[in-house]
């Protein structure tokens, strides 16, 4: 279950069906898995699902934003943080995604090696950084970057004691450092909001003409830091590696980008012509998502496939498990990105097959933001490099997000303008 939870919960799975109990370190849970689940957890029964109940054992370390909220608490803060994730506003974002893309992408073109993992993580993180904090200045970015690795290595830590020197205990210190940190940045702020997604959070008003205080700034700002960058580089160091394997498709890719951006700006109405690489980023959220299961505590009692769940039980469902269901996806374990193109589209014909954001009204609020920012590094790298991998196994880390635990070695070059030297 450590080391590889959506292949453990899909070997349940095949030996109990849908709804199994299970035991993990001293904690008892109940497996719901497959896309009838998911809709009973997303949707049709979601009041009775608490993800702050679900979620206890790492809100500790990553405090109480809006990925731990129940009820009208949520609903009242996703309403007043949605300005800052619409399209319209993830589409004022596309200038500052592309100037740090392509400085950072600039730079490892220099032929020498490094983790491709942590490189994405970087710049990712910058990202982040630039457009959901507004923050600027290489030092302070540096610092929180290693702060924001702290915490998320404490988030997923099992040892919970909070000693210094644990994995857990420098999380809970870096948290606290984090709070310090961007409780500076908001006061500093309060009469300069900004465009960004924090300045559009602090302008942000409810029915009631009330905004957000400055500690439920804090908290918001805390996870939106935490989640604002590790899944999208998680997803980022898949398609790389699912690139390396498939040739072809990377062919197919490079061509689309050449044919429909050509050698100008890359723009909005471009990136939306890349309808090839929007088959191949879902099938790598299929394949690869970032995040194997997700937690629920059961607040009602709710009954599912003959089960009744009482208030308490805490309940898992799998991404990872529903995208290898073979009822659900022809020949699952393959990469095929044409299963969700017409007139396959195999995600629609099983409502709920495709959940690695999410579902229903709790859709990830970052997710608009998230493909904005895959194709736009997608698009730069697919024109204008190259890069080689190095020949190791991968093995994958599944825990907080999943990534290889190698790094993903690799080096980038420049492709010459007329692509000559283009090794695809």
């Amino acid at each position: 279950m450590l080391s590889h939870p959506g292949r453990y919960l899909l070997d349940g799975y095949r030996r109990f069906g849908p709804v199994y109990r299970l035991r993990l370190m001293g904690m008892e849970m109940v497996a719901l898995l497959g896309p009838e689940a998911n809709r009973l957890i997303l949707v049709s029964e979601r009041q009775r699902f608490s993800h702050a109940a679900g979620y206890a054992f790492v809100r500790t370390v990553l405090g109480d934003g809006l990925l731990f909220q129940d009820g009208e608490v949520h609903r009242r803060n996703r309403q007043l943080m949605m300005p800052a994730f619409n399209q319209r506003a993830v589409n004022s974002y596309l200038a500052v995604m592309l100037d740090c893309v392509e400085r950072h992408v600039d730079g490892w073109a220099d032929g020498r090696p490094g983790r491709m993992y942590e490189r994405f993580r970087a710049l990712t993180f910058e990202i982040m950084a630039r457009l959901v904090l507004g923050m600027e200045g290489n030092l302070a970015l540096e610092r929180l970057a290693r702060l924001n690795d702290d915490l998320a290595k404490g988030s997923a830590a099992f040892l919970r004691v909070g000693v210094p020197w644990t994995t857990y205990g420098r999380g809970l210190r870096a948290r606290d450092e984090l709070r310090r940190e961007l409780r500076g940045v908001i006061r500093a702020r309060r009469d300069s909001a900004g465009t960004d997604a924090l300045g559009l959070l602090m302008a942000a008003r409810d029915e009631e003409g009330r905004g957000l205080g400055e500690n439920e700034l804090l908290e918001q700002a805390l996870i939106l830091m935490f989640a604002g960058h590790e899944t999208t580089t998680s997803m980022l160091t898949s398609l790389l590696l699912a690139l390396d394997r498939h040739p072809e498709t990377l062919a197919r890719l490079r061509a689309e980008v050449r044919e429909t951006i050509g050698a100008g700006p890359i723009t909005l109405e471009g990136l939306d012509r890349l309808t090839a690489l929007d088959l191949v980023l879902m099938e790598v959220e299929r394949l690869w998502p970032p995040i194997s299961l997700c937690q629920r505590g059961v607040v009602a009692e709710v009954e599912f496939a003959g089960h009744r769940l009482p208030p308490g039980t805490l309940v898992i469902y799998s991404p990872w498990v529903t995208h290898r269901l073979p009822q659900v996806f022809a020949d699952p374990d393959r990469f095929d990105p044409e299963r969700f193109a017409p007139p396959r589209e195999e995600h629609k014909r099983t409502p709920y097959a495709l959940v690695g954001f999410g579902g229903g009204p709790r859709l990830c609020i970052g997710q608009a933001f998230a493909l904005l920012e895959m194709k736009v590094v997608a698009a730069v790298l697919l024109r204008d490099y190259a890069w080689r991998l190095a020949p190791d196994d991968p093995r994958p880390v599944h825990v907080p997000t999943l990534h290889p635990r190698s790094g993903l070695p690799g080096t980038v070059t420049r492709l010459r303008p007329d692509y000559s030297n283009n090794p695809g």
